[in-house]
């Protein structure tokens, strides 16, 4: 599978200022697999190695950063339980699970400050949870964050020729009619798939004109997932109640689900937790499932205007799950049933779902809705000094857009974009451009 962090970790390995790398993500949206494929692609030759440790498996290892902070002695005790020479000039050292050992997390300032030359990576799946004590040395690392696979990715993984038109597809002009076709069915498998490699490797192994063959076989892999992320609640979740996690985590797609017009509405509070009400009550569950990256926050903005966030209520936010493929397996909404298109071509929350986990893939930055009034749009994207309109329509043949018209008439953007099932067109009178929304993941860049 391509991945687009490869393209980021090969940036890092060479700059000139690198200092110890650590890659943050949820867990199964492929860290591990990335590491390897960039250590056997970049290391492996005769001139250097790719040296991986398991800290949650190789527990053996703790024992080494609890003695000493030492970077030298470090690598010296690490050579003698490997069995083999690291060359701090040339190989790359990966720490994989760090958060398992939290000494390992504090021996990243002395590697970039005594031992700068060894190319060193670090990876976990719950490092934002982890206590101020234990928190990565400020200034001493850099950082990169890894997504489930986004529509560009899922395309280069089960359909080269459709990738080749997507990845050069500029959003300013129509796409031939059979490719257009081509995507929009990709779209719908990645519906229902997701893009949890796990998950993608099943559809990838019947091929993807085949997917109807390996719903049972993928819908099973996504409960496992979820399985998963469930064990994890206890497991990490430390101070704060797991069973309130829970609650919150089966309440999104509960609300979402709810939705019965076009754009998702702002997550309610009451009754998500038995006999407790109120923001307070969901607050350190929301913010345990928000840092371990299993849900994406969307506030609303009541002005559009910079800076977006100070005219955000911290209180009023809608949130969608971190992936698409587990919101419908969650909601046990069959398989057919999405490959069929036989949910009203697609129901809106679970295209803005869709969107969300797009635009967070490629931002790493929390989103931004607007809502004034009776008008209220599903994004709008603030990175450039121009704040950029976004409508999301689930139909085939979307209304006109009433909610973006008030948006253009009260702030007058240069550019309006909606997203639909519709190839590209540009409406100068109402100054709209209307874009594939399987390319919402280009819009922060357009």
């Amino acid at each position: 599978m391509k991945r687009s962090i490869q393209n980021e970790l090969l940036t890092w390995k060479r700059g000139s200022e690198r200092k110890p790398l650590v890659l943050k993500g949820a867990r199964q949206v492929g860290k591990t697999w990335a590491l390897f494929e960039f250590g056997k692609s970049q290391y492996e030759n005769k001139k250097s190695q790719f040296h991986y440790i398991d800290l949650r498996e190789s527990q053996e290892f703790h024992s080494i950063f609890r003695e000493t902070f030492d970077p030298h002695k470090i690598i010296k005790l690490i050579e003698f339980r490997l069995r083999r020479k690291i060359d701090t000039q040339k190989d790359l050292l990966v720490l994989d699970e760090i958060q398992e050992c939290p000494h390992a997390i504090t021996s990243l300032k002395y590697f970039a400050q005594d031992l700068n030359e060894l190319d060193i990576i670090v990876a976990g799946s719950h490092l934002g949870l982890l206590k101020q004590n234990e928190s990565f040395p400020v200034g001493k690392v850099d950082f990169l964050h890894m997504f489930p696979m986004n529509f560009e990715e899922f395309v280069a993984a089960t359909d080269s020729d459709a990738f080749t038109f997507l990845s050069s597809y500029q959003c300013n002009e129509a796409l031939p009619d059979i490719v257009h076709k081509r995507l929009l069915d990709l779209l719908t498998s990645y519906l229902f798939i997701g893009g949890l490699p796990e998950a993608v490797a099943v559809s990838c192994k019947y091929g993807i004109d085949n997917i109807s063959e390996a719903i049972s076989e993928v819908r099973q892999v996504q409960k496992n997932l979820i399985l998963g992320y469930q064990s994890d609640f206890s497991k990490y979740s430390g101070k704060i109640n797991a069973a309130h996690i829970n609650y919150v985590f089966n309440a999104l797609p509960e609300q979402l689900s709810q939705t019965h017009d076009e754009s998702v509405k702002k997550f309610r509070f009451r009754h998500v937790i038995p006999n407790l009400k109120g923001f307070d009550s969901i607050a350190g569950s929301l913010s345990w499932l928000l840092e371990s990256r299993l849900c994406i926050r969307n506030r609303i903005a009541n002005r559009a205007e910079h800076p977006v966030q100070s005219y955000c209520n911290s209180n009023c936010f809608k949130l969608f799950l971190f992936d698409v493929g587990l919101l419908n397996c969650m909601l046990k909404l069959p398989g057919e049933v999405i490959l069929g298109e036989n949910i009203s071509s697609y129901k809106g929350f679970i295209l803005e779902n869709f969107v969300a986990q797009e635009l967070f893939s490629v931002t790493n930055e929390e989103l931004t809705s607007w809502k004034q009034g009776t008008a209220e749009l599903e994004f709008i994207i603030a990175n450039t000094l121009e704040i950029k309109p976004v409508e999301v329509k689930s139909a085939s043949r979307a209304r006109k857009a009433k909610s973006l018209d008030a948006y253009i008439t009260r702030y007058k953007p240069k550019n309006a974009y909606k997203l639909t099932r519709q190839n590209y067109n540009y409406n100068p009178k109402r100054n709209i451009t209307t874009i594939p929304v399987y390319c919402s993941y280009k819009l922060p860049y357009i």
